[in-house]
């Protein structure tokens, strides 16, 4: 594994999900400065994954097919500095434009740094993809408490100052681009030979089971916030600390699940943890105080600790189509997940916040059930091994 790259490509990672986490803790502010109702406020979790899940395939196909290392910086720049706009936006319409900027940020990243880290992973796929993959996850983690700490600071417009730190880092992501075009010619070469998707049914299978996940976890971050403050009459300063305990849990367990994966099959690390998901939040729901906590905790390490995995087989079933899968994993799955959220903001809205999240419990449940129709781990094709790449494209 390439240390360096990886780490400056799971760094990229972080800032562009910063704002993927600042999203729902803004949420409430948004709603007490301009009235908007659960429905909408729902929707703007929707428009940010059906963005993502649009557009993301589209770039996923131009990095298998064009040299798009460019993607890289200008996504990172994109994503944070447009998020930076929400809190200044005067309009619903605002807001709305900004979200999608960034969103169509986030889809310039993804495919073409997942692929990336792929091709400089040695002989450990997933846990490269886990390094990779737990930026994203602390990005998530650590919006919540940055954007709720600027707007504390200045105000809903104090996001505008997130536009620094997303062309600091971009800076240092495109200092790496040039070993990662070389990196990409080899593996490219290298993938000639192989067919382009072996694997039709299981991919089509594995978007569903991931969709149904990304519905969990697009729904715990938009509807606990709000459970919280509207139905438990918690202060919204406190939506801070139970989204950071919700994310940062499922970074570390998405840094632990790459090893698993590596040693025991992606399919069963996955499976596991989705099988105890919709106990973990149903534990949440029926509990109060401490318990609670711990229990969302836990929903989050078993509901985001599956992410890396689901990548790297879906990366197995196309192996010439690594950015399209990685597209197809992380972006359409999203953004089918963010209709599901959406619809359940229209259940908020008619039956209440409480049933809504019980309805998550039951998504849980059946993305873990559709997991018995994937094929078996031995079953997989092997991508070429990087490993075999020149000595100054692996490990360090």
């Amino acid at each position: 594994m390439n240390r360096r790259v990886l780490g400056i490509l799971s760094l990229g990672h972080l800032t562009v999900d910063v704002s993927a986490g600042g999203l729902p803790a803004i949420l409430p502010y948004l709603k007490a400065e301009f009235g908007f109702s659960y429905f909408w406020l729902a929707a703007l979790v929707m428009i940010s994954g059906v963005t993502s899940s649009i557009m993301q395939p589209v770039f996923g196909l131009a990095t298998d097919h064009l040299r798009t290392r460019f993607l890289l910086p200008l996504g990172v720049v994109l994503s944070l500095a447009a998020f930076g706009g929400v809190g200044a936006a005067s309009s619903y319409a605002l807001v709305v434009l900004f979200v999608a900027l960034a969103g169509i940020g986030s889809a310039m990243y993804h495919p073409e740094a997942s692929k990336s880290a792929r091709t400089v992973s040695g002989r450990l796929p997933a846990t490269a993809n886990s390094v990779f993959a737990v930026g994203g996850n602390i990005g998530v983690a650590i919006g919540p408490p940055l954007v709720i700490g600027l707007i504390a600071w200045r105000g809903l417009h104090g996001t505008l100052l997130l536009a620094l730190p997303a062309l600091l880092v971009a800076l240092v992501v495109a200092s790496v681009v040039p070993a990662l075009s070389r990196a990409h010619d080899l593996h490219e070469a290298q993938l000639r030979s192989m067919p382009r998707n072996p694997w039709p049914k299981a991919i089509n299978l594995l978007i569903a089971v991931t969709a149904l996940r990304s519905a969990v976890y697009g729904g715990v971050l938009t509807f606990v916030p709000l459970y919280a403050v509207n139905v438990l009459h918690e202060p919204a300063s406190r939506n801070g600390m139970l989204l950071f305990v919700f994310l940062a849990t499922g970074a570390v367990a998405n840094l632990l699940a790459g090893p698993l994966a590596d040693r025991f099959g992606a399919k069963q690390v996955m499976s596991v943890s989705l099988g105890f998901s919709p106990f973990a939040l149903a534990v949440y729901l029926w509990s109060s105080g401490l318990l609670a906590l711990a229990a969302l905790g836990l929903t989050g390490a078993l509901i985001i600790g599956t992410l890396s995995t689901t990548v790297i087989m879906g990366m197995e079933y196309m192996p010439n189509r690594v950015g399209l899968a990685s597209a197809l994993l992380i972006g359409l799955s999203t953004g089918l997940g963010g209709l599901c959220v959406g619809a359940l903001g229209k259940v908020a809205d008619s039956v209440g916040l409480g049933i809504a999240l019980w309805c998550l419990v039951g998504i849980a449940a059946l993305s873990y059930g559709l997991t018995f129709a994937l094929p078996a781990a031995e079953r997989i094709a092997r991508l070429p091994d990087p490993a075999t790449y020149p000595a100054d494209l692996r490990a360090r």
